[in-house]
C-alpha cells in the first residue's frame, strides 16, 4: 500500500477533537475548535499518596496559535486542584496524523499498554503486513521533519504536556474496598488567536485495588530479617523521547513510537509509589542514550532520588544483533528492512554505558549504513565484564524478541541471567512468555524468571518483581537478591518456594551442584501463599532437562488467606532439574511465578556440593581445594575451610559415596563408611569470638601415608569439615562438601 493511502485511512484532521470529548463552550464566548488533549494518568492505585502526573495537549489546527490558561481538576464533580498556565501552541496537523498512524500500529509494535484512540478513526483497522512497515517508515519521517522544524528546549512547538498533581489521598479513603473508582475529570481551558474562550475536557477512571499481601504470615515468622519490595525492571523515561526528550538528552529520533507521554525518574518515582512499588529501573533504549556523559547524568538523577524508602537503578536495554540459527521471525525484522534481525536484553548491574546503536533513522537496527549493533554474544560478555546480569526482554512473539534459540545460553555458561517472563499487563496459565522461559530451561539453560512493564509512559499494574530482601534495604542488598532469583513475579498473591533437603532448607533461586553419581535423597517441597482477601489454588512443578515438558507435582483445591502446601518428592537423578511454584486466583485476573530451586549436575572434576551449617555465631562455613589430588605428585592439594570459629579445632572427613543426610543440625554430605584424617587448630583471632578461623590440610601427604590403601588414581572421593562450635546445640559446625578426582 502507498503511504497516500495509508495516511488517506486516517481520520480526517477537522473530526479529532470529537474523538477526545470535543472542545465546550465558554460562558464568555462561542464554541471554538481547541487543543486535544490526552491523559498520561495512572488507571490503578494501591498507595494514598501525591503523584505527579501529565495531560499531553495538541493545537492540530493548519494556522492559528491558542494560549492556555487554566487546568482544573475534578473528582466526581469535586475541584481538587487548579492551577494558572501560561503557555501557547502554536497549530499544526502534522502531529495528528502521525499520532493517528501509530494508535493504528499492532500493540506488540507500538508498546503502548493502553489500546484506546485519540487521534485515529476508532473504525479504521489496525495495520497488518507490509502496512505496519511502511507505516513506521512514515511515522520516522513525519518525526525527523518535526524535530528539524521545532525547538523543543524552548517550548516552541504545537504539542508538549502540561504537569499537575494528583493527590490520591484527597480521592479514596483506606478503608475503601478494593475496586471503588473516581471519575476524574482534566479540563484545560484556552484563549484563540481570535480572543475566543474554551475549554477542552478528557474523561478518565481512577480505580483503588488496595495493599498487595506481604510475606505469608508462615514465612516471616521464619525468616524475621526478610522484607518484600516490589519493583519494575523495564522502564522507559523522558530520556528516550523522539520529540521533546528531556534535558540534556537530544530528541531520539530512533524511537519514532515514543512521541508523548514519557516523564522524568523523580514524576515515575510518585507514580510506582502509588502502585505499590519502592523501586524501579531506568532501562532507556541503548540506541538512544548516545555517550557516556548522558548515561551519567541518568546515573546522577537515579541516586537523587533513592532513598531509605525508595531505590531506583540505572540500567539500559541494550540492542543487539541475533546470532547463529534462527527460530522464526518478528515485526521487527520487517522494520529493519530485514537488513538484521535483533533482539533486546536489560544490561542490569553495570557500571557504565554499553553501547547498541544511535539516535538515527534506523538506529535500532543497522542503520541506514554501516553495522549499528553488536552480536548479542560481545553484549553479553560485555555486562558480565562489568559485573552485570543480562536478562532477555519479551522472549518470543512481538517486536526485537529472541530468534537466537540455539546459540542463547544461560547462567550454565555465564551468558544470560534470566528471562522476561511478563512484559506488559496481563499474563496467567503457562503459556505466553512463561513457557518460553519453561523450554529454555527443559534445553538446558539456568535461567531466572523476571518481569518488566516496558511502559514508555506513565507507570501501570502489572505482575511485578517481588523481591525477598534479606537486611537494609538499598540498592546493595536489592541488587544481591535479584541476582540470586530470590524473586516471584506477581499482580496479587505472594508466593515464595523452598526445598528441604538433608538438614537444609534451601531458598527460592538458589542453584545447587549435585556431586556425581546423584545419591537417592528425599525432598520436600514447601511453599507459602498469600492471596490476601483473595482466593485462589497453588501448583507445583518439577522440571528435568531433556523432557519434553515439566511434571505437575501438584494443583491444590481452593485455598484462601495465608497458608503453605508441601510436596513430598524423590530427588532427580538422570539430569538438572527444578521445583517452581504458580498460584491463580479464583476470578483468573491475579497469578504468581516463583523462581526454581535448581538443582544442577556437575561437570566433574574439584567442586563444592551440598549445604553447610549455619554457626552458632551466625557464619557460613565454606569448604575449598586448591590444587591437584594426585597419588604421585610432590605438589600439595589442600582442602581448606574458611569462616569457621577461631581457637578451635577441626577434622577433615571423607568418603567414597556422597550423600544428604540430615546430622547434629546441619546436613552430613558424606555416604558411610567414613573415614578421618588428623585433627588441626583453626586458628585465627588470638582473643574474642569470631569467624577469623581457617582450617587447611595436604590431602597429598594422606595419599602418600599409605594409611588409607583403598586410594587410587581415577577414584572419585567426597569430603567434609567438621569443626568444634561449643554455643551450638550439637556442639559441632558443618562445612559444606567437596568432590574430588584422584590423578595418577
Amino acid at each position: 500500500m502507498r503511504s497516500s493511502a495509508l495516511l488517506s485511512r486516517c481520520l480526517p484532521l477537522f473530526v479529532l477533537p470529537a474523538l477526545l470529548g470535543s472542545a465546550a463552550p465558554h460562558p464568555g464566548g462561542p464554541v471554538q475548535s481547541g487543543p486535544i488533549i490526552k491523559p498520561f494518568i495512572l488507571d490503578e492505585v494501591r498507595e494514598l499518596v501525591v503523584v505527579r502526573s501529565q495531560v499531553f495537549v495538541y493545537n492540530p489546527a493548519l494556522r492559528g496559535e491558542i494560549q492556555l490558561t487554566e487546568l482544573e481538576l475534578h473528582a466526581d464533580g469535586v475541584l481538587i486542584e487548579r492551577m494558572d498556565l501560561d503557555r501557547s501552541l502554536p497549530g499544526d496537523p502534522e502531529y495528528g496524523r502521525t499520532a493517528a498512524m501509530i494508535e493504528r500500529l499492532p500493540h506488540e509494535v507500538a508498546h503502548r499498554h493502553d489500546e484506546k484512540r485519540y487521534f485515529a478513526d476508532p473504525r479504521a483497522p489496525e495495520f497488518d503486513g507490509d502496512e505496519v512497515r511502511e507505516a513506521m517508515h512514515q511515522i520516522q519521517h513525519s518525526v525527523g521533519e518535526m524535530n528539524d522544524r521545532y525547538d523543543f528546549f524552548a517550548g516552541d512547538a504545537p504539542f508538549g504536556h502540561v504537569d499537575f498533581l494528583l493527590p490520591v489521598d484527597q480521592i479514596f479513603f483506606p478503608d475503601d474496598p478494593a475496586g471503588t473508582s473516581a471519575a476524574l475529570q482534566v479540563t484545560l481551558h484556552w484563549v484563540a488567536a481570535g480572543g475566543q474562550r474554551g475549554r477542552s475536557s478528557v474523561d478518565h477512571e481512577l480505580t483503588w485495588l488496595g495493599p498487595l499481601p506481604g510475606l505469608p504470615t508462615s514465612f516471616s515468622t521464619d525468616n524475621s530479617t526478610a522484607s518484600l519490595h516490589r519493583g519494575d525492571m523495564h522502564v522507559h523515561t523522558c530520556h528516550g523521547e523522539s520529540l521533546g526528550a528531556c534535558s540534556p538528552s537530544s530528541n531520539c529520533t530512533a524511537e519514532t513510537l515514543q512521541v508523548s507521554g514519557s516523564y522524568t525518574l523523580d514524576q515515575l518515582k510518585t507514580q510506582y509509589q502509588a502502585l505499590g512499588m519502592d523501586w524501579y529501573t531506568a532501562t532507556d533504549h541503548s540506541y538512544c542514550i548516545n555517550s557516556d556523559a548522558e548515561y551519567s547524568v541518568i546515573t546522577a538523577e537515579a541516586a537523587a532520588i533513592t532513598d531509605s524508602s525508595f531505590v531506583c537503578i540505572s540500567d539500559i536495554e541494550l540492542s543487539s544483533d541475533e546470532e547463529g540459527p534462527q527460530d522464526g521471525s518478528d515485526a521487527g525484522d520487517a522494520i529493519c528492512l530485514f537488513t538484521t534481525s535483533a533482539n533486546h536484553m536489560g544490561a542490569h548491574g553495570i557500571t557504565s554505558r554499553v553501547y547498541g546503536g544511535d539516535d538515527g533513522l534506523l538506529g535500532f537496527c543497522d542503520g541506514l549504513f554501516g553495522d549499528a549493533l553488536n552480536g548479542f554474544k560481545q553484549n553479553i560478555a560485555t555486562i558480565r565484564a562489568q559485573g552485570g546480569y543480562p536478562v532477555a526482554h519479551h522472549p518470543a512473539g512481538g517486536t526485537f524478541s529472541w530468534e537466537s534459540r540455539q546459540d542463547a545460553l544461560g547462567m550454565e555458561a555465564n551468558a544470560l541471567h534470566g528471562v522476561e517472563i511478563w512484559n506488559g499487563s496481563t499474563q496467567t496459565g503457562q503459556g505466553g512468555h512463561v513457557k518460553d522461559w519453561v523450554d529454555w530451561l527443559l534445553g538446558g539453560r539456568l535461567l531466572y524468571a523476571y518481569s518488566g512493564s516496558d511502559t514508555h509512559d506513565q507507570a501501570y499494574n502489572f505482575g511485578c518483581n517481588n523481591v525477598i530482601v534479606e537486611g537494609a534495604f538499598d540498592s546493595v542488598n536489592l541488587q544481591q537478591a535479584i541476582r540470586a532469583g530470590a524473586v516471584f513475579v506477581s499482580n496479587g498473591p505472594s508466593l515464595i518456594i523452598e526445598t528441604d533437603l538433608g538438614g537444609a532448607t534451601l531458598p527460592m533461586g538458589s542453584l545447587h551442584t549435585l556431586p556425581s553419581p546423584i545419591p537417592p535423597a528425599a525432598t520436600t517441597v514447601r511453599v507459602y501463599y498469600d492471596f490476601g482477601a483473595d482466593s485462589g489454588t497453588v501448583s507445583v512443578f518439577r522440571g528435568v532437562v531433556g523432557d519434553v515438558a515439566e511434571s505437575a507435582l501438584l494443583v491444590s483445591s481452593t485455598l484462601s488467606g495465608s497458608g503453605f502446601v508441601e510436596v513430598f518428592d524423590s530427588l532427580e537423578t538422570s539430569a538438572t532439574s527444578w521445583y517452581r511454584a504458580y498460584a491463580e486466583n479464583t476470578a483468573g485476573s491475579q497469578s504468581a511465578y516463583t523462581n526454581p530451586v535448581f538443582f544442577v549436575e556437575s561437570s566433574g572434576g574439584t567442586f563444592s556440593y551440598c549445604t553447610a551449617k549455619v554457626s552458632s555465631r551466625g557464619c557460613v562455613p565454606t569448604i575449598s581445594g586448591v590444587g591437584t589430588p594426585s597419588m604421585s605428585s610432590s605438589s600439595p592439594f589442600f582442602i581448606n575451610a574458611n569462616q569457621v570459629h577461631n581457637n578451635q579445632f577441626g577434622i577433615l572427613v571423607y568418603a567414597y559415596a556422597p550423600s544428604f543426610k540430615t546430622f547434629m543440625g546441619g546436613t552430613l554430605c558424606l555416604g558411610i563408611p567414613l573415614k578421618r584424617v588428623t585433627a588441626v587448630a583453626t586458628g585465627g583471632n588470638g582473643t574474642g569470638q569470631d569467624c577469623s578461623g581457617l582450617l587447611s590440610y595436604d590431602f597429598n601427604t594422606w595419599i602418600a601415608s599409605g594409611n588409607d590403601k583403598g586410594l587410587a588414581a581415577g577414584l572419585t572421593l567426597y569430603s567434609q569439615w567438621w569443626y568444634r562450635d561449643g554455643q551450638d546445640a550439637f556442639g559441632a559446625g558443618l562445612t559444606d562438601g567437596l568432590q574430588f578426582i584422584i590423578q595418577p
